[in-house]
């Protein structure tokens, strides 16, 4: 056992070795896109994102959504992404910004709930 595994109560066995001692753990994987987030959704996968700095647009984009999910009646999971580093790598320019599974659907406004549930549809 390594100084910093007795340190922190790592126990030995199952290691790869190494410099540093490392552990690595292998999670199964799918490819719904992480959709999959529990054993009991049975939606279709579909998921929207709001993405923008948490303004008062963002927020209202956001309720916006959620009014046209409910509206819908089939799971859809509905995020809310402030962090901006994660706003820029998904693309977008102008906020707030909704994004269904992954693709950039509307940028810089509001959307009323009857528009984004024809997205949906």
């Amino acid at each position: 056992m390594s100084i910093f595994g007795s340190l922190f109560g790592k126990k030995d066995g199952g290691s790869h070795g190494g410099c540093c001692d490392m552990r690595i753990v292998e999670e199964p994987t799918c490819d719904c896109g992480g959709a999959c987030d529990s054993a009991s959704d049975s939606g279709d996968g579909t998921v929207v994102k709001v993405m923008g700095p948490g303004c008062k647009n963002c927020h209202q984009l956001h309720e916006n959504a959620l009014k046209a999910v409910e509206r819908i009646g089939r799971p859809i999971k509905v995020e809310y992404v402030t962090d901006l580093a994660e706003v820029a790598a998904a693309g977008v320019m102008s906020t707030p910004a909704l994004l269904v599974d992954g693709k950039v659907v509307s940028a810089g406004k509001v959307l009323s709930p009857a528009e984004i549930q024809k997205m949906l549809r």
